[in-house]
């Protein structure tokens, strides 16, 4: 099976696999982490739930659209891989990854600091630097790995239980 190909199973595959791995994320990430920023972000008292687990969601579903699109035009849409080309796929993603978060810092610390999220990720981004994209990589690795499974063994009603019941617990983390 072919997980970087766009089309609905696919974005549900990787829904679902975000649900599995972002709580996870909350407990390794901070532990192995010794930025203050890194504490703050993960930290549910100080960042809203909702404002993480979204906002990571939604940043990396766009980097993985537009490395969609670039495999696409450059390795195709077979139906499935294997292991060298999923291993190029994953590659042309971190490309998009690196470029989209080098690409957001250059911007986000140009601008005037008028919100906390603007003045978060410019102390973020001076605090850890190229740390930043590396752990990015990293946890991207791990998603697409569940992804992987998720797509080959989890039936379709089991991948909406698990982006339901995540949603369900941001909201009763966020109130």
């Amino acid at each position: 099976m072919n997980i970087f190909t766009f089309g609905w199973q696919n974005i549900l595959a990787w829904t679902a696999a975000y649900c599995i791995l972002e709580p996870i994320s909350y407990y390794v990430i901070p532990a192995f982490s010794r930025s203050k920023s890194v504490a703050e972000y993960y930290d549910m008292r100080r960042t809203p739930v909702a404002m993480v687990v979204f906002g990571d969601y939604i940043y990396s579903t766009f980097l993985f659209l537009v490395a969609q699109a670039v495999i696409a035009q450059t390795i195709g849409t077979p139906a499935s891989l294997s292991i060298l080309n999923w291993l190029r796929c994953f590659g042309i993603f971190t490309a998009v990854q690196w470029s989209g978060d080098l690409t957001f810092y250059s911007i986000i610390s140009q601008l005037p600091k008028t919100s906390k999220y603007i003045d978060f990720f410019q102390r973020y981004g001076k605090e850890v630097s190229i740390s930043a994209p590396i752990g990015d990589s990293i946890y991207g690795l791990c998603w697409f790995l569940i992804m992987q499974g998720v797509a080959m063994f989890a039936p379709y009603w089991s991948q909406v239980t698990a982006i339901v019941l995540f949603m369900f617990g941001t909201l009763v983390l966020s109130y």
